[in-house]
């Protein structure tokens, strides 16, 4: 393990090369979404410092006939210090997706290496509102992040308010349910949902697919004060910056983070 000085100046700890990671804990946060708890295999705890939106690459040998390679945000935020996380939901079709869902198990051992990304909050230079828009397994990053900042908006290297607009297909598919209800009672948070498959509008969510009518609706009062970001399936993300472009959004004020393989 060394030590590496950011942009920032920040000294952050790196482990270089491939890391032997055990799965510590399994939470089934939906019927096709796991969480899994990682610690460092030879060091024990988490070996290495991230900013919340950060990826790690992880190598599969023993899955097809070559190694694949897939990367997967941490849904953890750095402040969870004993532990990284990663939430996988299963993809059609998926090779790496499906088979960490049905066959790993604690104890077992995922190589891995990072962390990397750029989609992360910079308080030196996005705006002091931002505001997350997600679809399915897209919301992780951003669940990172609130984990991360919610309790402590303001501070000077935080956000000073936090909005995230994510699309489910019903309430049994929402991802990390159980961490973001408390979140969202913070002052300064605001967790907007909407659910495509089931009409919950009694209970607080939205109704129906998000479309450039709900954005408007949440985003109302935003424009021009916040910095905007986006991940998941490519059609929410396209809406996003359509909606935003439409607005008058600087493109600079826009990042984006595809979730689609």
């Amino acid at each position: 393990m060394t030590l590496v000085t950011d942009a920032s100046g920040h000294a952050r700890r790196v482990k270089r090369g491939w890391m032997n990671l055990r799965v510590e804990q399994i939470i089934h946060e939906t019927l096709d979404t796991d969480t899994f708890i990682l610690t460092d295999a030879e060091e024990g705890g988490r070996v290495f410092d991230y900013i919340a939106g950060q990826y790690l690459t992880f190598r599969f040998d023993h899955v097809d006939t070559k190694p694949l390679v897939r990367s997967y945000t941490m849904s953890s935020s750095p402040c969870q210090v004993p532990h990284c996380a990663v939430t996988v939901k299963r993809v059609d079709g998926g090779k790496i997706s499906n088979w960490l869902c049905d066959h790993v198990k604690v104890g077992d051992i995922l190589r891995a290496r990072g962390p990397i990304g750029k989609f992360v909050y910079d308080a030196s230079a996005d705006k002091k509102h931002l505001v997350m828009v997600a679809g399915g397994s897209g919301v992780t990053p951003f669940v990172s992040m609130l984990r991360e900042y919610a309790q402590r908006l303001g501070q000077s290297d935080a956000p000073t308010q936090m909005t995230l607009v994510v699309s489910h297909r019903s309430k049994t598919d929402i991802i990390c349910a159980a961490d973001l209800a408390p979140l969202e009672k913070i002052t300064g948070v605001k967790i907007i949902t909407t659910l495509s498959r089931e009409d919950l509008s009694g209970e607080g969510y939205w109704h129906g697919r998000l479309d450039d009518d709900k954005l408007a609706c949440a985003l109302a009062g935003t424009y021009g004060n916040a910095t905007y970001m986006t991940c998941g399936p490519k059609a929410i993300m396209d809406l996003t910056v359509s909606h935003l472009q439409s607005a008058g959004v600087p493109e600079a004020d826009i990042k984006l983070e595809s979730f689609e393989s």
